[in-house]
């Protein structure tokens, strides 16, 4: 069975119902009596299913049981900083109606993260968001019987497809930065206001990346050429900032006092939102195979009208360094071709 078919005004109620641990099962389940309920809520939904059909070893005995009310966080999305404002805030949404309605709900995360790419830890900036929220929070027990719980769907997701999320979601995230310039008043910010969003691990060694950042592609899609592009920008007045060096309320504070923004796509795409309300130049630059949004893009989140970005991306050549790679997974180093042609483009955004 699968969530979806008991959504009523995107949430569902559970009543003592178990929840399994997703590292262990790979895919978010809870059994109510003894029906295996999928979780998984996106876009490859139906493909995660086929993929991981039901396994008598899943099944674990429940020693105990926890009374109350709850609030099950969809867990899978926020290893993935992107994924946690697009999907994590949009669940969140839920539990903020909610909460007015019964203020002594509590919300569940799943004690243990996706595990793809050698996660093996919730990344810090979930635990932040909801501290900054004042979300009383908990992780799971499956050897507990939760009485009752609720369930909340991302808003970014419509008839197995993506949307664009609606107000609700973008209230929320201006929440965020309110609180966030509250709780990191002495956070960094750019006198120049232009800021790069670097990618370059070997001058930022991080031990602990994956600690840090959640799932990362900083080095399996890096940049070959992007010492020279940080050159470039430098001279143009941009000051390279490593992302996995601030927390959640640093960066939302750094990225809410620019005004002009270069980011290759990916992750560094979500800082977009936290410009609100202000306006901000940004340009995208496209990686092989993955294209930044441009302000025509009708279901992105960084493009709708609550964002005031003007998008100017990169009209150059950029290729992988191995073509037979980049075919294979577009998570492979690449190159900008022409980088006089770049520096022309960065001086007009």
């Amino acid at each position: 069975m699968h969530v979806a078919d008991r959504l009523h005004n995107g949430t569902a109620e559970f009543m003592d119902v178990q929840i399994l641990d997703l590292a262990r099962t790979g895919v978010e389940i809870f059994v109510e009596d003894n029906q295996y309920w999928y979780i998984h809520y996106g876009k490859n939904t139906d493909k995660i299913i086929r993929d991981r059909p039901v396994k008598n070893a899943w099944a674990v005995p429940t020693t105990g049981s926890c009374g109350g009310l709850y609030y099950y966080w969809y867990t899978i999305p926020l290893t993935n900083y992107y994924h946690l404002l697009l999907d994590g805030v949009g669940a969140l949404t839920h539990y903020m109606r909610l909460r007015e309605q019964y203020p002594d709900i509590v919300l569940l995360l799943n004690r243990t993260p996706r595990a793809k790419g050698g996660v093996t830890l919730h990344p810090p900036f979930v635990a932040e968001l909801l501290d900054l929220l004042s979300i009383p929070w908990e992780y799971t027990r499956e050897d507990c019987t939760y009485e009752r719980v609720i369930y909340g769907a991302p808003l970014g997701i419509a008839n197995g497809g993506r949307c664009r999320p609606p107000p609700e979601q973008y209230d929320l995230l201006r929440e965020c930065i309110r609180l966030a310039k509250i709780a990191a008043p002495a956070a960094p910010t750019t006198s120049s206001g232009k800021v790069y969003i670097s990618r370059r691990a070997h001058a930022n060694p991080l031990s602990n990346r994956k600690t840090v950042i959640g799932e990362d592609n900083t080095v399996r899609r890096g940049l070959v050429n992007e010492d020279s592009v940080v050159e470039i920008l430098t001279e143009l007045g941009y000051t390279e900032v490593f992302g996995e060096n601030l927390t959640l309320a640093e960066k939302i504070v750094t990225f809410n006092s620019m005004h002009k923004y270069i980011s290759t796509a990916g992750a560094g795409v979500a800082n977009l939102l936290w410009t609100m309300p202000n306006q901000c130049s940004v340009g995208g630059i496209h990686t092989p195979g993955f294209p930044f949004p441009g302000n025509t893009h009708t279901t992105h989140i960084c493009t709708g009208p609550e964002v005031n970005c003007t998008i100017t991306n990169y009209p150059g050549r950029v290729s992988f360094v191995d073509p037979a790679a980049g075919a294979r997974n577009y998570n492979s180093p690449w190159r900008i071709d022409n980088l006089v042609a770049f520096r022309n483009w960065a001086r007009t955004v």
